[in-house]
């Protein structure tokens, strides 16, 4: 009796040797047609041989800034905002902009910093940000009266071009011109 025992274990492993091909797993037979689907899995972002886009390095207010001088006659400086110099004291802060310029315009007050020289430029981590800062901006001057001054706001992404309000709108659309492109 033990020996048929040990025989029809012989014959069991012996059959199960025979499903498998000589790496071990299923046989040819068995297995499944194979696919020619592409399963991308959420983890995987780009394949091996594409490399990974790099988002651009976002442009600094000062850029911007010059190029506006460069482009509209009546301004005749532009100053970078640095954490010493910043009015506001919101440089670098979380929700706020990242850098900034001020544009001296003959239109305005060239000697005066910031949005009364003439126009500012931010420049914000995202465009939500620099929408928040518009709407508030915007939302304040509304509920003080226009005798608390007014301004074109004007984006790019995630830079906001402020234009004080005593710039006529003609020239106010030189700067949305030379901003917008």
């Amino acid at each position: 009796m033990r020996k048929q025992h040990v025989l029809g274990l012989l014959v069991l492993g012996a059959i199960a040797l025979a499903g498998c091909s000589s790496e071990g797993g299923p046989s040819a037979e068995n297995q499944p047609a194979p696919s020619t689907a592409t399963v991308i899995s959420p983890e995987t972002t780009s394949s091996a041989e594409e490399p990974a886009e790099v988002p651009p390095e976002p442009v600094g207010a000062l850029t911007v800034a010059e190029r506006l001088q460069a482009a509209i006659p009546s301004v005749s400086s532009v100053t970078e905002v640095t954490e010493n110099n910043d009015s506001n004291n919101l440089i670098g802060r979380p929700g706020q902009y990242m850098t900034a310029a001020w544009v001296a315009d003959a239109s305005a007050d060239p000697t005066q910093t910031g949005i009364d020289g003439g126009a500012v430029v931010e420049v914000f981590a995202n465009a939500e940000d620099a929408q928040s800062r518009s709407t508030y901006i915007q939302d304040t001057l509304r509920s003080m009266g226009p005798a608390f001054g007014t301004a074109y706001h004007y984006f790019d992404g995630s830079v906001l071009l402020r234009v004080s309000g005593v710039i006529v709108p003609s020239q106010a659309a030189l700067y949305e011109q030379a901003f917008v492109g």
